[in-house]
């Protein structure tokens, strides 16, 4: 069950009937303003409750939540392009004929 005040800790979807519950998704969209998501809708990790009280059920932990998936694709792997090895040797070369 989701109260005012609970931060959110996976994804789920809004059990019903019942008002709307209003959260708080500005960690995750940038949305500034809270927003209604109405019973069926999925809630998304990391969210606050600002407003309402429904029953939820979790359809996604971890690596599988709308978190979880943003933060997989800001996992950039730091591998040097050809262009920047000619560019080190270059400045290796350089340095060793400047000595």
């Amino acid at each position: 069950e989701l109260v005012i005040g609970d931060v959110i800790p996976a994804d789920a979807i809004l059990l019903g009937p019942g008002d709307p519950l209003q959260v708080d998704q500005a960690a995750l969209t940038g949305e500034s303003l809270p927003v209604n998501i109405h019973p069926g809708g999925k809630v998304k990790m990391g969210s606050a409750v600002k407003r309402g009280e429904l029953k939820a059920v979790v359809c996604a932990t971890g690596a599988n939540t709308f978190f979880g998936k943003a933060a997989d694709l800001l996992n950039i792997e730091d591998t040097q392009g050809r262009f920047q090895k000619i560019l080190f040797k270059i400045t290796l070369a350089l340095l060793f004929i400047s000595l």
